[in-house]
């Protein structure tokens, strides 16, 4: 697979739904993630569930004939390429083995490396006890750094917390006004920010296109520059999400 197809992958992961915080990494977990890609929540359903067009540039990345293939063909094909190419980075065999099968398994060996790097005791557990683990302990981890007393707090209390502080952070750095705005709408005007300034650095044409589609374009063609020039770090916040298509810059 080509590199920037990995980055590209690494990416939407991160952006559209995967539980990673910003700088609650431990320190050797990004090297790894490089080669692998974040399958937790929704990864599939979200990375694949695209059009005709952007399903024939994902498949000719990952050397798949797209000629005379409807976009079910494709999207299945292109998901199963992904697949392999997970096993085979995580080391996981995968002669004989179904698409479904080879799924779990990617899963369960991406879910114990994060749990690992986190020091979290996977034995006996499930897929989804785990991760709520992993997921307790980014959140945990990024209050401390934001400065977010932990005290009395459920997890979904904190979460909530930490995702304000990390927007509003962003916010500010942005230069973006808070007020009388909603965490949604703000969490919007953040993130579509970081996506136009990163296009306008990085050369790209955004003349009719969604915000989500030009994130897509920018981390297909320009992956290795947008994690060296840190243009994109909400990809680490799981706090921003696309919802609809809005175009034009706003």
């Amino acid at each position: 697979m080509k590199k920037k197809l990995v980055t590209y992958l690494l990416a939407t992961a991160l952006t559209f739904g995967a539980v990673s915080m910003a700088s609650a990494h431990p320190e050797n977990e990004a090297g790894t993630q490089q080669k692998t890609f974040d399958i937790e929540r929704g990864f599939h359903k979200k990375v694949f569930n695209h059009n005709q067009e952007f399903l024939e540039k994902q498949a000719k990345e990952l050397g798949i004939e797209t000629e005379g293939k409807d976009a079910n063909t494709l999207r299945q094909e292109v998901k199963a390429a992904i697949i392999k190419k997970q096993a085979e980075a995580l080391g996981i065999k995968t002669e004989g083995k179904d698409i479904n099968t080879l799924e779990k398994e990617v899963r369960r060996a991406w879910i114990e490396h994060i749990a690992k790097q986190w020091g979290i005791n996977t034995q006996g557990k499930d897929d989804k006890t785990i991760m709520k683990e992993v997921k307790a302990a980014k959140i945990n981890k990024a209050a401390k750094e934001l400065g977010i007393s932990t005290e009395g707090k459920d997890i979904k209390q904190l979460a909530r917390e930490v995702r304000e502080a990390q927007i509003k952070k962003h916010a500010k750095e942005l230069g973006i006004s808070t007020e009388g705005k909603d965490l949604g709408q703000l969490a919007k005007e953040v993130q579509e920010k970081m996506i136009y300034r990163a296009a306008e650095k990085l050369g790209v044409n955004t003349d009719g296109k969604t915000p989500k589609e030009i994130f897509h374009e920018i981390m297909m063609n320009h992956g290795d520059k947008v994690r060296e020039m840190n243009l994109f770090p909400f990809q680490k916040d799981n706090m921003i999400f696309f919802n609809g298509h809005h175009k034009g810059h706003q």
